[in-house]
């Protein structure tokens, strides 16, 4: 336990790797901090939630309508006019007339904005999902990645999957609870997207910077010969691949600490930690989020987050293994970077007729850069719904094999 210490030692007192983490966990706050200018309006759903529940059901949007229709009728006294919207006002408002209305006047009218807009996007949900035909989607993929042959049947299958789970969704009326407006906010994106990239990137680079570091230091330091020819010897570097394990772990942990406990402090997510992923409101661009399993926003979260977790130790293991085979932490690290950007993209290589183009996708930089569509049934030509486990399957089972080779030929080779 002591030389494992001491080996998580040689990290933490690194002032490159501290000054890294400092720095990324200032940038994640700053990125978050300046993106709030909207948390406010935010808050307009927790209390939509509190009054009407969760479920959008017809009772409670007709309730939600009536009041909003109280409220009309407040701004046409307010206004002495007849508006039958808030947008009416909004469009004939004139620069000059806004000096007419009080702050409390101005957030009465932006609250019944919001509230207009969030029942608009309620009352259309049933029409949108009606016009999906995800049959017809799964055609438009097909023709856009100029599809043939097999991989063109295999998606197509797959996708015919996903109507199945789409009409059981919208029969279970997952995607009717309230959620924050995609179009108007994109808060999916925004947290899944911008700020776990920021996470994942960040995490990469401190452990493979960590891990180089933990593996090569008796190399760089010219103190090789000496450390592996003790009792202890060349079984030293199963304490350094826990050490590194261990100090990566820590890294992922706090760097999540800092940038998530910030992200939820600025944005009140307390009342949409039940609505399913799936709902409505969540959709951001051309089609909507399909999660193939109903999961609230807050299981979604904790499976991404596992997801992060499980896939950056494994990099840590990658890492161990070039680390061990060229015994220079610079190399090891450009390696790394090397191997990261071709497995990224090495479905591009393959021909667009063959499942070979799926097959490859199953990689750990594919399923880090596409984590927002974690789960969910629309991601392109990574909507598998193995898709997660499997990749996490078969690179462990990887990583363990490569590792375990790279380290007996350290035990075996000669060391100069």
């Amino acid at each position: 336990m002591l030389i494992i210490l001491n080996e998580c030692k040689k990290a933490l007192t690194s002032p490159i790797l501290i000054g890294l983490f400092i720095v990324f966990s200032a940038f994640n706050v700053f990125v978050i901090i300046s993106s709030s200018d909207h948390k406010e309006e935010l808050k307009m759903l927790n209390e939509i939630i509190d009054q009407y529940g969760r479920d959008i059901t017809d009772n409670s949007l007709n309730r939600f309508e009536s009041d909003i229709q109280i409220d009309l009728a407040k701004l046409n006294r307010m206004t002495a006019s007849e508006f039958t919207s808030v947008y009416d006002f909004l469009d004939e408002l004139r620069f000059e007339d806004q000096v007419k209305y009080s702050d409390e006047q101005w957030l009465f009218i932006h609250r019944l904005q919001l509230n207009e807009m969030y029942l608009n996007m309620a009352k259309s949900i049933d029409e949108s999902y009606e016009a999906m035909d995800i049959k017809k989607t799964g055609e438009a993929e097909i023709e856009k990645y100029f599809l043939s042959g097999n991989a063109a049947e295999t998606l197509l299958n797959e996708y015919e999957k996903l109507s199945e789970r789409f009409e059981e969704m919208v029969n279970n009326g997952e995607h009717k609870q309230w959620f924050f407006a995609g179009k108007a906010y994109f808060m999916h994106s925004f947290l899944f997207k911008t700020v776990f990239l920021h996470i994942i990137i960040e995490s990469l680079l401190l452990i493979v910077l960590t891990t180089a570091l933990i593996t090569t230091y008796e190399f760089e330091s010219k103190t090789h010969l000496v450390a592996y020819s003790t009792k202890r010897g060349r079984k030293l570097m199963k304490d350094k691949l826990l050490a590194s394990l261990a100090i990566a772990a820590t890294i992922i942990v706090f760097l999540f600490a800092i940038t998530l406990g910030t992200f939820f402090s600025v944005f009140d997510y307390s009342h949409v930690w039940k609505t399913s992923i799936s709902n409505a409101f969540n959709w951001e661009y051309n089609f909507p989020y399909v999660a193939w399993w109903d999961l609230s926003v807050g299981t979604f979260l904790t499976g991404v987050i596992a997801i992060v977790f499980i896939v950056l130790l494994l990099f840590v293991g990658l890492t161990f293994a070039i680390s061990i085979a060229v015994k220079n932490s610079y190399i090891s690290f450009f390696l790394i970077a090397a191997v990261f950007v071709l497995l990224w993209l090495l479905p591009s290589f393959m021909p667009t007729s063959s499942t070979l183009l799926f097959v490859f996708a199953y990689t750990l930089p594919t399923l880090l850069l596409a984590i927002r569509y974690s789960f969910m049934g629309s991601s392109g030509l990574i909507l598998f719904e193995n898709f997660e486990w499997m990749t996490m399957s078969c690179w462990t089972i990887i990583t363990i094999v490569v590792g375990f080779m790279s380290y007996k030929r350290f035990l075996k080779i000669d060391i100069h």
